[in-house]
């Protein structure tokens, strides 16, 4: 049987709270990976049970009579010859961050006290929560300690697991909002020391859309000979004659929600099947010994946390060759909450004559998100990127984002029958193909895969294209269904209106208070959001694809001006007060949050006590639209484009059709719209505050900020020639902030709910 990596010492001379170990393996890099056991529960603090943190080369080192406990980063690894490699070695710097004097020597394993080395913040802890507004922590050692009968030591790794509690101040909300005493955040972290493997797996070289994880790390070993910078494919050792990769799943994850996980993992099978390895892959119930900290165990750990959060899916890998050695999948309980509350806003299930019909759609629901959510999440965990370019495709990615397909049949009622797509898509069975499949000729194996999947319409676009305010990829975008953005919004739009229209205390469990009907219509008041940002992509939008530079291609290429344009005025109909105004039975059916509830974030802000504000739900919906089209990014994008090609929209006409839209409105406002009038005026002034808060941007490019200043300068001259005191209290306003912006108080801009996770 091999020897333990290190070993476990007891010594009944010392006290049973000081770990002791026995080194055998001195300048033998291993990785450092940290796990929380215990964790925080926030959302806003990611500190979660299950948590695994960035993992680091380290070495045991003796000098003298002391070990040294060194850690470098990962991200140098120098090749070639001795002396190469003692260069790239001596040009980097190591950290020790730990040392311990040697206290004997037995069976030839040198024994040290390690107590210091697992009671230190190995996760950065107090420096996240300091970062995080939380306030200063620290290891109070007094009230730490490692946990001696739970460490664990084998031949592969070695796991040190110890209880650090971080003494501070307690004052921050996050840390408030979770922990019994905010002054002493008790955590467990779990230490793991895990050898490389003895036969390294052959390293395939990363290609930008291949969309699997690029890992590597600069070898200046390979100066003047090829590119220093090398990019590698994160995957698992699998083969016909190999051990599977085996993922388990958490058993306090309850039923039926456990099988819908397992169910939706599974569907990875299929793909591992069409390239020859039938057996390479699954995913099963663990049992009552479960332990994701175990290495060589794949878990899937079910996390609870306070608030709307993200589910994760990370892999440990071997720095030199991207092999996942150890994989962990955390998911989030708190989607079952979201998912649940958007399908009983959507169907109103509770008092109706169909009601346990209802019901069990909205569980399906559930249900089918999971099954979604396992397979992307555990995705990631065997080394695949989003694609949020998958809605082009004849069939989603599970790695894209989906928000719930809402379809209106022909009768005029919502359907949530098909909310989530079910099985892998074409791209996901290229994912693994290109990761996973084995060929006599890998590079061209490889590039024929990526040719097939590029003539089949297979677009790849990741995290940083698609997510966020500088993104511009038109097809990439999150939590929206079906290619077609336009239509999508109108679909989204529909099923709205039937939404509201329907609208009731039927919304909410009867049992619960109906202070939070007010949550609820949040979810259907903003159910467009997502297709608002898939349309705004559009203007001012680009296409370009991943690549080398020796693949074919071509570079960004900007939206057609008439799709540009049609974006453009769909967007700005959205302003009017028949986009805006609650109907009138939704107002009458809302009330405060009763004695001992509270509004949460998810609600939308109020400026009328602690009554539902109408005006506000106003300002949010055209929040919505105002902040992705005025963003300042994709405002310079439209003014290049513009100056490129004059037929494309540029940031006047831009201006002009929300102007239009809103303060120019010549039809009557119809009288059945509940405050409809002032629905419009609100709208029109959210407008305004928008329009002169990023003329105040520091990044707009000078033909940018000319633009805007010479639209709103005209704009003032004809507010003056009209005969309304909003008309010319809007002039006055706008003058004033050409004239001196810091004359003028601007409100804040609105703020919008989370909507994601969804």
């Amino acid at each position: 049987m091999p020897a333990d990596f290190i070993d476990l010492v007891t010594d009944p001379q010392l006290p049973g709270d000081r770990l002791l170990l026995g080194i055998r393996h001195f300048d033998e890099p291993f990785l450092l990976t940290v796990s929380l056991s215990q964790g925080l529960g926030s959302s806003e603090l990611w500190l979660d049970r299950g948590r695994a943190g960035k993992a680091r080369l380290a070495e045991f080192r003796r000098v003298g009579d002391r070990v040294l406990f060194v850690v470098r980063n990962k991200h140098f690894l120098t090749s070639g010859d001795p002396a190469a490699v003692r260069a790239g070695a001596e040009s980097f710097p190591l950290s020790v961050v730990w040392s311990g004097p040697v206290l004997r020597e037995e069976d030839g394993a040198v024994v040290v006290d390690a107590t210091g080395l697992v009671l230190a913040d190995h996760d950065r802890v107090a420096e996240h929560l300091h970062e995080e507004g939380q306030g200063e922590y620290a290891v109070d050692e007094s009230r730490s300690l490692p946990l001696v009968a739970d460490s664990r030591t084998g031949p592969a790794a070695t796991r040190l697991p110890a209880l650090l509690t971080f003494g501070g101040p307690g004052r921050g909300a996050a840390v408030r909002a979770v922990a019994a005493d905010p002054r002493a955040l008790t955590l467990v972290q779990q230490l793991n020391l895990v050898r490389l493997p003895a036969d390294p797996l052959p390293a395939r070289r990363f290609h930008p859309n291949s969309g699997g994880y690029g890992v590597g790390y600069a070898d200046h070993g390979q100066v003047g000979v090829r590119d220093t910078q090398v990019k590698v494919q994160p995957r698992f050792r699998v083969g016909p004659d190999g051990t599977p990769i085996v993922f388990q799943v958490d058993p306090a994850i309850p039923e039926p929600f456990r099988s819908a996980v397992i169910e939706g993992g599974n569907w990875w099978q299929e793909a591992f099947a069409l390239i020859g390895l039938p057996d390479a892959y699954r995913v099963e119930a663990g049992g009552d010994a479960f332990d994701p900290y175990e290495v060589g165990v794949n878990g899937v750990v079910w996390v609870h946390r306070a608030g709307r959060g993200w589910s994760l899916g990370q892999g440990l890998s071997d720095p030199r060759t991207g092999e996942i050695l150890h994989a962990r999948v955390r998911l989030g309980s708190q989607r079952v909450e979201q998912v649940r509350a958007l399908g009983e806003a959507l169907l109103a299930p509770y008092g109706r004559p169909n009601e346990a019909e209802r019901l069990a759609a909205v569980e399906e629901l559930v249900l089918a998100r999971l099954r979604h959510l396992a397979a992307h999440e555990i995705g990631h965990a065997l080394g695949f990127m989003h694609n949020f370019a998958s809605t082009t495709h004849p069939k989603p990615s599970v790695m894209d984002y989906p928000h719930a397909r809402v379809q209106v049949t022909d009768e005029g009622a919502i359907d949530l029958s098909a909310a989530y797509s079910s099985g892998l898509g074409p791209w996901d069975h290229f994912l693994v193909a290109h990761a996973y499949g084995q060929f006599a000729d890998e590079d061209a194996s490889l590039a024929q895969l990526r040719a097939e999947a590029a003539v089949a319409g297979l677009r790849f676009v990741s995290d940083e294209d698609a997510q966020g305010p500088h993104a511009a990829h038109a097809d990439a975008v999150t939590w929206v269904t079906g290619g077609d953005a336009r239509q999508a919004l109108e679909t989204m739009l529909e099923a709205r209106r039937i939404a509201l229209a329907g609208f009731s205390r039927g919304v909410l469990p009867p049992e619960r208070q109906t202070g939070e009907l007010e949550e609820r219509l949040a979810l259907l008041h903003l159910l467009h959001r997502h297709e608002v940002t898939a349309v705004a992509r559009l203007v001012g939008g680009v296409r370009y694809a991943y690549g080398l530079a020796g693949d074919y291609g071509r570079g960004a290429e900007p939206v057609d001006a008439a799709v540009q344009r049609d974006a453009l005025s769909g967007l700005a109909r959205l302003l009017r007060a028949e986009h805006l105004a609650l109907p009138e039975a939704v107002l009458g059916t809302l009330t405060p949050p009763a004695i001992r509830y509270t509004r949460t974030d998810q609600y939308l802000d109020t400026g009328a006590g602690r009554l539902f504000d109408p005006f506000h739900a106003v300002r949010v919906a055209v929040a919505l639209v105002t902040e992705q089209l005025l963003e300042p990014a994709r405002l310079n994008r439209v003014a290049w484009q513009h100056a490129v090609d004059p037929g494309v929209p540029g940031v006047t006409e831009v201006v002009e059709t929300l102007l239009t839209t809103t303060w120019r409105r010549t039809d009557p406002v119809p009288a059945d719209l509940p405050g409809g009038v002032a629905v419009q005026y609100t709208a029109a002034w959210t407008l305004l505050n928008h329009l002169l808060t990023v003329l105040g941007d520091d990044t707009l490019h000078a033909a940018v900020r000319t633009a805007l200043r010479s639209a709103l300068s005209r704009f003032a001259n004809e507010l003056r020639q009209g005969n309304h005191d909003g008309q010319r209290e809007a002039a006055d306003l706008i003058s004033g902030f050409l004239a001196d912006p810091r004359s003028v108080r601007l409100d804040p801009l609105t703020r919008v709910p989370p909507g994601a996770p969804n």
